[in-house]
């Protein structure tokens, strides 16, 4: 098989010999191959269409390789930062609603825990709404400079 001809098709990868496609997937993986297909294939088609990982993204796989509990925490992290013990009371329909933040980044509305306040504004209104603009927190201080 040449070096420059990648198949156009997964039944013409198939079609290759085993040591042929265990040569291809040297060439992207150092684990032996042992008839990972797909995987394969995905790796033929991202190198057909010339597809790269940028290295602004591959400095932060490494470096979230390193600290894995860092990576969960930033993922986890909200948007917006609140207090334990913040109430934050909203009035809908008449009905005043209040909800305090928790140690543990959870809300607590009417004696139950939310992970997210759009959990508790779908609770309130019945509908999927934004957490953050049902309660006002991503309203911008007008009188700020």
């Amino acid at each position: 098989m040449a070096k420059t001809e990648l198949p156009t098709t997964l039944d013409e990868l198939r079609a290759i010999p085993f040591a042929d496609r265990a040569t291809l997937w040297a060439k992207y993986s150092p684990h032996p191959f042992k008839r990972q297909m797909q995987p394969l294939w995905y790796y033929v088609q991202c190198d057909r269409l010339k597809l790269r990982i940028e290295p602004k993204y591959l400095n932060k796989i490494k470096k979230y390789k390193a600290n894995p509990d860092e990576c969960a925490t930033r993922v986890y992290k909200n948007k917006y930062t609140i207090h334990p013990g913040t109430i934050l009371t909203r009035t809908f329909r008449g009905i005043e609603h209040k909800v305090m933040a928790n140690d543990d980044g959870t809300f607590c509305y009417n004696g139950r825990n939310f992970r997210s306040l759009s959990g508790i504004a779908r609770e309130i209104t019945g509908i999927k709404i934004s957490g953050t603009e049902f309660f006002g927190l991503n309203k911008r201080n007008k009188n700020a400079k």
